[in-house]
């Protein structure tokens, strides 16, 4: 007897997401969900730095004296790198009319990444100049920094930006929109990136009076690391457009090498201090 083949057909529900990039216009005026959110995230990272800062006993005077400074390049930065990035879409051709939108910041089109590497440079000179020590200041900033991207994070999942592929998991997302490339359920990667920051910043509360993290620098790699691992395999859940090199998005090439560098310094300088403790009890 010829063997059958059975069909089986596959149900899969999603819920429907209906973005919000804008939350309320009045005329010329437009608020943008993605703008308010990354707004608030700096506010309040701002605040938790300051907090963080004080109870460290770390001298804020660079922010007060070099203030308008740190923004200005944060926000050049964030805005070069995402100009380069879509350089398809701002210059398709030369041109000095189309050069000029370079400075139309109010398109949403700033890179976060960007912003984060002009700061971190910036706030680096000053320190260096002031002779202040650099890893206690990047270790006051984690925790910081991972408050702020998660708030980010759900500016995107309103906006539909860093969206991901399709999947047919139950907790698949649908979005509503043009600007998504999928009409069927998607990962939810912006919560994905919630999620594993929030587990990060659990980690790093839990674990803060370990002797790991009494040398400055441990907690500021040990973020790196664990990020950068989390980042580099949710890229491979990303579905939105971006700039790839042999097939692989180039934030999840950025990511592991972030990991690989990380985990090496992590790893050298952990062992150089437990040898020097071994050798000084000899």
């Amino acid at each position: 007897m010829a063997g059958s083949r059975r069909n089986t057909t596959y149900y899969y529900y999603s819920l429907p997401l209906t973005m919000y990039p804008v939350l309320f216009q009045i005329g010329p005026f437009s608020l943008h969900s993605l703008w308010l959110f990354v707004s608030i995230a700096f506010i309040i990272s701002i605040l938790k730095f300051s907090k963080i800062a004080k109870r460290q006993r770390l001298d804020l005077t660079p922010f007060h004296n070099h203030g308008l400074t740190i923004i200005m390049i944060t926000l050049l930065t964030s805005r070069l790198v995402f100009f380069l990035m879509n350089q398809a879409f701002y210059m398709p051709t030369f041109s000095f009319n189309r050069l000029l939108g370079f400075f139309y910041i109010w398109d949403k089109g700033l890179s976060f990444w960007g912003g984060l590497a002009g700061f971190i440079f910036i706030l680096i000179i000053v320190l260096i100049k002031r002779g202040e020590n650099i890893l206690r200041w990047l270790d006051a900033l984690v925790i910081p920094l991972g408050i702020g991207i998660i708030i980010a994070n759900f500016g995107q999942l309103l906006d539909g930006q860093g969206y991901g592929r399709e999947t047919i998991l139950p907790w698949g997302i649908t979005y509503q929109s043009i600007n998504v490339k999928y009409t069927v359920p998607i990962h939810p990667t912006q919560i994905y990136s919630m999620l594993y920051i929030s587990g990060i910043l659990y980690f790093f509360n839990r674990f803060k009076k370990h002797n790991f993290f009494e040398k400055d620098g441990n907690k500021t790699l040990a973020a790196i690391a664990i990020y950068s691992l989390c980042r580099f395999g949710s890229e491979f859940f990303r579905g939105d457009d971006t700039v790839e090199i042999f097939g692989i998005r180039l934030a999840a090439i950025i990511s592991l090498t972030a990991f690989l560098i990380s985990g090496w310094f992590l790893r050298k300088r952990n062992r150089f201090s437990s040898s020097t403790s071994i050798y000084s009890k000899l």
